[in-house]
């Protein structure tokens, strides 16, 4: 469950937990404007949407095998 705080309470709030458990939205002037997630959370996020992304592109045969990619490269910078 994520929890709704003004800017004022921010700093008191995450002075206050030692982890973030759950999504916690900033409003400002009642606006909600920010939501902070703690750095595990973003980067699994991040990590799970780049593996299903390389996933789709491989299922669409997107993809070139490593000898292509370092052949490119060769022929590209001269190696």
């Amino acid at each position: 469950m994520q929890r709704e705080i003004t800017v004022r309470e921010f700093e008191n709030t995450v002075s206050a937990v030692d982890d973030i458990e759950e999504p916690i939205i900033v409003k400002r002037d009642n606006k909600k404007d920010l939501v902070v997630i703690s750095l595990e959370k973003y980067q699994k996020e991040v990590f799970l949407n780049k593996l299903e992304k390389s996933k789709k592109e491989y299922e669409k045969g997107e993809v070139h095998s490593a000898r292509t990619v370092f052949k490119g490269l060769r022929e590209k910078y001269g190696y």
